[in-house]
């Protein structure tokens, strides 16, 4: 499988210090860059009603455009709200409960940062994928290797990093801010993360 974009949208959008509106051009100028697999909305300092009125106007943008929209920690609302799924900090309780909960229907992340013992236990609870902190390329190597469950890599990825990843066996990359702070527009970043991709 090609290596795809997992795009973090900027935290500032749940917590209101970004107003929904103005990010809106944003997002649809990132989806239209190229590929994009699926979209996390982050929820730490999350103002409720803030939080609430962004999946209920970014959600449709990105499902519309066949990308999976998530949301961080709160299952509850991904459920309520209809997003594709969840991202949660990789505690065993925590990611059991949760999948028992969601069924299978839904997608379960598990942000195992650069722990391989996590991250066994998270593809054997039933994680849909793991991600792993971008900065070791041997951990990504390591479990591409070995697991069948997908890898999403994470922290500090940009254009200049996105090879040596693409190469170890990430099967999905998290740019943080690259998408949104590129000089020439979230849709040109996407663009180019997507020509590293079809080239490897």
């Amino acid at each position: 499988m090609r290596c795809r974009l997992y795009l973090s949208l900027p935290p500032e959008v749940s917590t209101g210090a970004l107003e929904l509106e103005s990010f809106v051009p944003s997002l649809d100028d990132a989806m239209s860059g190229g590929d994009v697999a699926s979209v996390l909305l982050p929820t730490t300092g999350a103002n409720e009603a803030v939080l609430r009125r962004s999946i209920d106007r970014l959600r449709p943008m990105v499902q519309e455009r066949d990308a999976a929209f998530l949301l961080e920690g709160r299952a509850d609302l991904a459920v309520e709200s209809d997003c594709d799924g969840v991202h949660l900090p990789a505690s065993p309780g925590a990611l059991k409960a949760v999948r028992q909960a969601l069924g299978k229907d839904m997608i379960l992340g598990a942000d195992c940062e650069a722990s391989r013992h996590l991250a066994m236990l998270a593809g054997e609870i039933g994680a849909d994928y793991v991600m792993l902190d971008a900065r070791d390329p041997d951990l990504v190597a390591w479990w591409a290797e070995l697991m069948e469950v997908p890898c999403v890599a994470q922290g500090g990825v940009d254009l200049d990093t996105a090879p040596e990843l693409i190469a170890a066996g990430a099967d999905f990359l998290s740019p943080d801010s690259a998408i949104w702070t590129h000089p020439d527009g979230p849709r040109k970043a996407v663009a180019a993360f997507n020509a590293l991709m079809a080239e490897a």
